[in-house]
């Protein structure tokens, strides 16, 4: 993996998280954090949560390996392969879009039971779920078109398609204002149509065709096989991670008062980090293992490199948050229909959150193994007591500790997640356990350097008592981060050089 294929895809991903972010103000300017805006969330979040389950958590982990083998075997099976597994998923997420369309209220008594207790909230969510569910199918398929892309090399489009959501969604709020749920439910639909329309365009320009027979060999009829036997272990597997998720919104239902929309605003902001790194290079990592997974020195090399790269990220990104989580949280939402009171409560919930960072990155990157390896239940294994310890947690803490119990529990789990993992990766790859370096010493020593240097710097432009909240953001950002930058280039931390020059796992 080169790193012009990482920055287009980084670069892409950030104006996604931009545009999204501008979304999310818009979102707290206009709806805030109230029982109507919750049901909006829930109409929003749960076609996205499916999503994650049928294919950003299965189709890329399964689809990649499979189609990456056989490609090279033959190009039209390959086509024919892709068209069945495309068909499929189609007929599946239209199913269970007709389902939750005929049994709404039944979905959100079982997922967001804290709604049946007030009628105008459960009249509302019933009909904007009607709405935004069917974004499903078109998610779905824009995902599995995305993969094949991306095994062809073409990383730009894929990464950029989000940004057609945010946009619609964006100027329907700006639009529409204060009275935009109805509006923003069917321009969620509309832009996951378009989404689907240019991602089938560049299919015809990379002259991928779809291709549908009766006639099948029997290494087509096993892969084809394989394939479901595989996406099926995935989808529980994904489901469970899922599962922490829903169990999250099931309890901020039944602790109200805007719950649900103050973690989403929390959940937002924490996802920027993660998403511009972790996914950038685990979506580019996973081909690569692929490729070369008989070299094992190769891939645990690549594995390090990219760990000790997140790190560099998730370590200030998480002290940032932990001193200027109010700060940021005020500048992002704190205006219109967003109190003082939510403010105080989502940066609460951000500081929190902040601790699961470094986790998530690493169970995102020990994942990519297990799939290179095209040990796809292992994964599994590992997420089943994860959720056991997340409900257990948030069953004990809900009531007394409200949504930050909640998020407590949420930032426990991924760490155990992580442990879980690095347990079976011992025990079922000892090879390349082995070979990898979850915790450099020496390299963790200098991020921890640069880090007091970073705090020092954000307490010294504190103390200047900057009266424009905007400025003396964005000057801590900016001092902070060029600070850190600067400490760990005079540190000399070998994978800081990655910012500066042409880098490759090769």
């Amino acid at each position: 993996m080169k790193l012009n294929n990482l920055s287009k895809i980084s670069s892409n991903i950030l104006l996604s998280r931009i545009t999204g972010m501008f979304r999310d103000v818009l979102f707290a300017n206009f709806l805030g954090a109230s029982a109507l805006s919750d049901a909006f969330m829930f109409a929003f979040r749960l076609p996205n949560l499916f999503r994650r389950i049928l294919a950003e958590g299965a189709i890329n982990s399964v689809f990649i390996p499979l189609y990456l083998d056989h490609k090279a075997k033959s190009k039209s099976e390959t086509e024919i392969f892709f068209s069945i597994i495309f068909i499929s998923f189609l007929i599946i997420t239209t199913a269970l879009s007709f389902f939750v369309f005929f049994q709404t209220e039944l979905v959100i008594s079982l997922l967001a039971p804290g709604f049946t207790k007030d009628y105008l909230l459960l009249e509302n969510s019933i009909f904007l779920l009607k709405i935004t569910f069917p974004f499903l199918i078109f998610v779905s398929l824009s995902s599995l078109l995305s993969s094949i892309l991306n095994a062809n090399n073409n990383f730009f489009t894929p990464s950029i398609v989000s940004v057609i959501l945010n946009s619609a969604m964006i100027i329907t709020l700006l639009v529409f204002k204060d009275h935009a749920h109805i509006q923003l439910a069917w321009a969620i639909l509309l832009s996951g149509s378009i989404q689907l329309i240019l991602l089938l365009i560049n299919f015809k320009i990379l002259k991928i065709s779809f291709h549908l027979t009766f006639s099948l060999t029997r290494p087509l009829i096993k892969i084809i096989k394989m394939f479901f036997i595989r996406i099926l272990q995935a989808i529980v597997g994904s489901g469970i991670v899922q599962l922490n998720i829903f169990v999250s919104m099931i309890f901020a239902s039944l602790v109200g008062g805007g719950a649900i929309s103050q973690m989403y605003y929390a959940d937002r902001v924490i996802d920027l980090p993660f998403a511009l790194i972790a996914v950038a290079i685990s979506t580019t990592l996973l081909p690569y293992l692929s490729k070369n997974i008989d070299d094992e020195k190769k891939c645990s090399d690549a594995f390090n490199k990219s760990i000790v790269f997140c790190l560099i990220f998730a370590a200030p990104s998480c002290v940032g948050l932990l001193l200027i989580s109010e700060d940021i949280v005020s500048v992002l939402f704190g205006r219109g229909k967003f109190d003082s009171n939510d403010i105080k409560t989502t940066s609460s919930l951000l500081i929190i959150y902040a601790f699961s960072l470094p986790a998530y990155m690493v169970s995102r990157m020990l994942n990519q193994i297990f799939y290179s390896y095209q040990k796809v239940h292992l994964p599994i294994i590992a997420s089943i007591p994860t959720f056991l310890i997340n409900l257990l947690i948030c069953y004990a803490v809900y009531e007394k500790y409200g949504v930050q119990g909640l998020a407590f529990s949420s930032v426990v789990s991924v760490w155990f997640n992580v442990l879980f993992q690095l347990l079976i990766l011992k025990l079922k790859v000892p090879s390349f356990y082995a070979n990898i370096q979850i915790f450099n010493i020496k390299k963790i020593f200098k991020i921890f350097i640069a880090l007091v240097t970073l705090s020092l710097s954000l307490l010294l432009v504190s103390r200047f008592q900057i009266q424009n909240q905007y400025i003396d953001l964005i000057l801590k950002l900016v001092v902070g981060i060029l600070i850190y930058l600067i400490s760990l280039r005079i540190l000399k931390l070998n994978e800081i050089k990655i910012l500066f020059s042409k880098y490759s796992f090769n």
